[in-house]
């Protein structure tokens, strides 16, 4: 199994708050008509909630996890395991009393669920923020060789 992102069809999610997941099946909706950058409003904060880009790969020992969160301060995220699902919450704020011409930046909160690969071992997890990416690396368990099973005739 491969980690995947939130971003997958329809019957694989997992979730169990039925408004993410009514979220992302309209969201799955509008990405296959084209790229629509400014999100879906959040129904209870009123504001932007957005799904940050991810970058996953892996190697023999690890999985890499790359989420861009440009403009965000690692105390406004909050990464946890959940389920063997890893789930990034966060809000990048807007500065306040500043005279705006013009405004594309989008501020507000974001959620990014991740389920994780049966070999993660999410009990060895660490995370950084460096140049508005959080990396997660992600130990893999030691392989489990397979093993015979003799049968006995009854």
């Amino acid at each position: 199994m491969s980690l995947l992102p939130i971003r997958r069809s329809r019957s694989s999610v997992d979730t169990t708050d039925p408004f993410i997941r009514l979220r992302n099946d309209i969201n799955h909706l509008f990405d296959s008509f084209g790229n629509f950058p400014m999100g879906f409003r959040d129904p209870f904060g009123y504001e932007t909630l957005s799904t940050p880009a991810t970058d996953i790969s892996e190697d023999d020992k690890h999985y890499y996890v790359h989420i861009d969160v440009p403009g965000v301060d690692s105390k406004d995220l909050d990464l946890t395991v959940q389920d063997h699902i890893l789930v990034l919450r966060g809000e990048k704020t807007e500065e306040r009393n500043v005279n705006r011409t013009w405004k594309e930046r989008l501020y507000g909160k974001f959620y990014r669920e991740i389920p994780l690969p049966a070999d993660a071992d999410a009990d060895h997890m660490r995370a950084s923020l460096k140049n508005g990416v959080l990396t997660i690396i992600i130990d893999k368990s030691a392989s489990k060789s397979a093993r015979s099973i003799p049968i006995e005739n009854s």
